[in-house]
Order: structure tokens, then sequence, then C-alpha cells
């Protein structure tokens, strides 16, 4: 349990930098990236935050083309943060009624 609470918050934590308002491209905000430079780094394993650190920089070389709005970038990324702590709960409370059985 300790560790999903941890994982959750460093997603959100990481997640509120990066797409945080519709109306400001966080993209551009060099201390996020580091961020998520080093968390991607010293979880190499874990695919989920993986997938969210690929998803980020997606997003925002589609809004630096143009090619993708703020506010889509914002919905996509959410979408995916969102389902990645949904199944991490889900896992983390399978795990527990193994452990009380």
């Amino acid at each position: 349990m300790p560790r999903l609470v941890f994982i959750i918050s460093l997603i959100f934590l990481f997640s509120v930098p990066v797409f945080a308002e519709k109306t400001e491209n966080y993209c551009l905000d060099k201390e996020a990236a580091q961020q998520w430079e080093d968390l991607a780094k010293k979880n190499p394993n874990d695919l989920g935050l993986q997938r969210l650190h690929a998803l980020r920089l997606g997003i925002c070389q589609k809004i630096e083309k143009g090619t993708l709005s703020t506010s889509q970038g914002i919905e996509i990324f959410e979408q995916d943060r969102l389902a990645l702590i949904r199944k991490r709960a889900e896992e983390e409370q399978i795990k527990q009624k193994r452990s009380i059985q």
C-alpha cells in the first residue's frame, strides 16, 4: 500500500506542472521536463511511468508543431494518467485480497 501511494503521488505531482492549466503551455517548463527525465531514469522498469513520459514528450512535440492544441494535450494526458492510477489501485486491491486469504 505505501508503494501505491508513493507512485500515485509521483504521477500526480509530475503531471500537474506539465499540463496544469489549459491556457499555458507547460511543455516549455524546463524544470518540469527535467523532473520527468529524472523520474524516468530512476524507474526504468516502470512501464506505466515510461508510457506517461513518452506520452508527455509526444504531446509536447505535437503542441510545438501546432498539430495538437494545449487543451487537447491536457485531455489526452489526463485520461492516460488517471487510467494508470486506476489500474495500479486495482492491482493493489487484488494484491491485498490475496495476502489476506
